[in-house]
């Protein structure tokens, strides 16, 4: 497995992958922004908007490979107001079914912090499903549970479902993560 940062050409060249992985992973319940029906079109719309911010350096596009397909994809948002220069928030961490349980989505949250660190970016937050294996994840990875917002949005199906926010604090002055 090969984790990259990557840039607009190469998620424009690779947007039918992008496109469908966040349609599989809306067809399979995943709560991430969008309900059924969920179409390709929609979802290439959605990429393309994810590519500017890219190529404007708003947001960071990490995807993980294996042999050369792409498995899985995160986003780091990196806060460009003026008073939260140490602040990035994660988006969409995604993971096509056929690679599910390899232990994608921990390499990519921790290539994500290690940028994080990189750019000097002490605060990581972000939100995720309540009960759902996103939760788990960040619970393994030492994040912290900040808050939980009751029928905060729709599932891919309409049901009303509750958000968990989760924070990880960062040591700049640690060059081990």
């Amino acid at each position: 497995m090969e984790i990259s940062i990557v840039d607009r050409a190469y998620a424009a060249q690779n947007l039918d992958r992008f496109a469908a992985i966040l349609v599989q992973n809306v067809e399979d319940g995943a709560v991430v922004g969008f309900v059924l029906p969920f179409t390709r079109e929609q979802s290439e719309t959605y990429w393309k908007g994810v590519f500017s911010a890219v190529a404007e350096q708003e947001r960071l596009l990490f995807c993980a490979t294996i042999d050369g397909q792409i498995a899985g994809t995160v986003q780091l948002y990196l806060s460009p107001e003026p008073n939260a220069p140490h602040r990035a928030e994660i988006f969409k961490l995604l993971v096509h079914r056929d690679f599910q349980g390899r232990g994608i989505g921990t390499a990519l949250m921790l290539a994500v912090e290690t940028e994080a660190v990189r750019r000097a970016r002490s605060l990581l937050i972000l939100d995720t499903v309540l009960g759902g294996a996103g939760e788990r994840l960040y619970r393994r990875l030492d994040w912290q549970e900040i808050g939980i917002v009751p029928h905060h949005f729709l599932d891919p199906f309409g049901v009303p479902r509750a958000s968990v926010y989760f924070m990880k604090l960062l040591d700049l002055s640690n060059d081990d993560l």
